[in-house]
């Protein structure tokens, strides 16, 4: 039986690269969009990761999700859009790209599916957009209540009012399904969105963030889209994370691994609001600051994720992290010698 025409937006993208490879290698026929025609640079990467052979390639088509009129003809004969085109930033000047590409974009895919047929619609959105504990020993989970905060990162915003129009799409008769991922690790470029994390680490961390957060491997959100797919889990999101890590604990795996020495100022109290203050006068003042404000005050929160949601995917396993950023590292040639040594 001939699996279904797919479309995946964000293609060449971190997540997208993956998910393409996953697909192509269970045997779907892919119709991959790319905004710019010589962006294949980290797909190529992905793709011989995955081992595939050269023969496995998607259809590619250039267009842009912010003009409808590119994407009605990448939707002919596809049967389900998987939608992982997003823009990640912390940037006070992205605030206003954020808008664009998070939330005009996601409602131009849903009205385009509505518009042209297309029944099924699977979305990556993030723990960001998720609401918030309501004590603080309390887990986030799926049904955690969005609240209106001055501590709501403009990358946050921008995926929650992006869920919304999907929400939307479902109300007007569009099958969705959405997977809400923590912090993204894996194999990737290596020094761009959530895989900045190695080469800020390769570079040398004096400071560790004091909170935590929800981490996940790439490859098992891909698998989580395509497992929400072919078991027809619709109508509800599902919360994506393999582990609850704090920071200090991450970064010091990280510099084990990567043959670094571990940071050793702790981002909280008086340095936490000294930094906060540098950060946001760099803003105002358009100059280069390493990390973006709302990524300080973000980083120092104990942040604790709990899928209700779990006993619906039927004994889905997650990866170790400390497994995905081995793996991860390896191929990106950065883990530390003696560490390929012990394992050959």
């Amino acid at each position: 039986m001939n699996k279904p025409l797919v479309l995946i937006t964000g293609a060449t993208g971190f997540l997208g690269s993956h998910l393409s490879c996953l697909l192509l290698k269970q045997g779907y026929r892919v119709v991959a969009l790319r905004r710019n025609p010589n962006s294949e640079g980290l797909f190529k990467r992905v793709h011989e990761f995955y081992q595939l052979p050269s023969s496995y390639q998607p259809t590619w088509i250039t267009g842009d999700i912010l003009n409808v009129d590119d994407i009605i003809p990448a939707l002919d004969g596809v049967s389900v859009v998987f939608h992982c085109a997003a823009l990640v930033s912390f940037a006070k000047k992205d605030k206003q790209r954020l808008m664009e590409n998070n939330v005009i974009g996601t409602r131009n895919m849903v009205n385009a599916c509505l518009k042209t047929g297309v029944k099924q619609f699977v979305y990556a959105s993030s723990v960001a957009a998720l609401g918030r504990a309501t004590g603080d020993d309390d887990p986030i989970t799926e049904n955690s209540v969005w609240v209106e905060s001055k501590y709501n990162s403009r990358y946050a915003i921008s995926k929650y009012l992006a869920e919304q129009e999907v929400w939307r799409g479902q109300e007007e008769g569009l099958q969705i399904t959405m997977v809400n991922p923590g912090i993204i690790l894996g194999y990737g470029d290596g020094s761009s969105g959530s895989n900045e994390i190695y080469h800020m680490i390769q570079k040398g961390q004096p400071v560790y963030p004091v909170g935590s957060n929800g981490f996940v491997g790439v490859e098992d959100v891909a698998k989580m889209m395509l497992f929400l797919f072919e078991n027809n889990h619709w109508g509800k999101r599902f919360l994506c994370v393999a582990e609850t890590i704090e920071y200090k604990k991450l970064f010091f795996q990280l510099c084990e691994a990567m043959g670094q020495k571990p940071p050793r100022i702790a981002l909280d109290g008086g340095v936490l609001w000294l930094v906060y203050r540098l950060a946001r006068t760099a803003e105002f003042l358009k100059i280069p600051f390493p990390i973006p404000s709302d990524n300080i005050i973000t980083s120092s929160k104990m942040s604790v994720y709990q899928s209700i949601n779990q006993d619906l995917l039927d004994g889905f396993q997650y990866t170790p992290i400390r497994a995905v950023n081995y793996y991860a590292l390896l191929a990106l040639g950065l883990l530390h010698k003696d560490l390929i040594n012990q394992n050959n």
